[in-house]
C-alpha cells in the first residue's frame, strides 16, 4: 500500500512574468509580483492539502532580475511579514508549518490496519517534501534570471485574514559595489 504514494506527483504551479501580478514591486531592475494562493481547491490540487485549514496560506513569489548588468543575491532568512496595519516579524520556521501539518494530518487517523496507517504517513511525508521542494529559495539572480516558490504565511484558521505586509531585501551587486534595498508588498 506505501507505493501507491511513491509514484505521488504534484501540480507545478503556473508561472507568470514577475510584473503580470496583481501585488508587484520594482527597484533598480528588480521586479517582484506575489499571488495569495487563497482559494481552498486550489491548495488541494498544488499541494494535496488545503493549508489555509491548518493555519498558513501560500504566497507565490516571482523574482525577475530584468537589469543587462547587476545581479541580485535574495536571501530569504532577511524576508518578515505581518499584519499591514502592526508589526512585521520573521517567517516561521517552514519545518515548523510542515510538522503541524503532519501532526493534523496523523491526528485524524482512526485505528486502523498497519498498512492503511504507514500509507497515511507516506502520504503526509510526501505531502512535507512538495511543501518543502515548492518553498522560495535563497538564490543569486544574474542579469535577465529569474525565481520562485513560496513563502507559507500563519494566518488565523477561522474567519477572514487580515491584510499580509511582506516585505522583502534584496542586495544587488553592481561594479559599484553592493546596495541593499528592501521591497514592501501588502495584499
Amino acid at each position: 500500500m506505501p507505493a501507491v504514494y511513491a509514484a505521488e506527483k504534484f501540480a507545478d504551479y503556473p508561472v507568470h512574468p514577475a510584473g503580470s501580478y496583481a501585488v508587484t514591486a520594482e527597484k533598480a531592475g528588480l521586479i517582484i509580483g506575489v499571488q495569495p494562493v487563497e482559494d481552498l481547491k486550489d491548495q488541494k490540487t498544488y499541494f494535496d492539502t488545503e493549508l489555509t485549514l491548518r493555519g498558513f496560506i501560500p504566497v507565490f513569489v516571482v523574482i525577475e532580475n530584468q537589469s543587462k548588468e547587476d545581479s541580485f543575491l535574495f536571501d530569504k532568512s532577511g524576508v518578515v511579514y505581518g499584519p499591514e496595519d502592526s508589526g512585521i516579524s520573521t517567517p516561521e520556521v517552514p519545518s515548523k508549518m510542515r510538522d503541524q501539518a503532519a501532526l493534523a494530518g496523523l491526528a485524524s487517523l482512526a485505528p486502523v490496519a498497519g498498512f492503511a496507517v504507514m500509507a497515511k504517513v507516506n502520504h503526509v511525508s510526501h505531502i512535507q517534501q512538495n511543501i518543502l521542494k515548492k518553498e522560495l529559495q535563497s538564490r543569486t539572480l544574474s542579469p535577465a534570471a529569474s525565481g520562485y516558490g513560496f513563502l507559507y504565511i500563519p494566518v488565523p484558521k477561522n474567519g477572514p485574514r487580515q491584510k499580509i505586509h511582506i516585505r522583502i531585501p534584496v542586495t544587488r551587486v553592481s561594479t559599484q559595489g553592493p546596495e541593499t534595498f528592501v521591497l514592501d508588498m501588502v495584499f
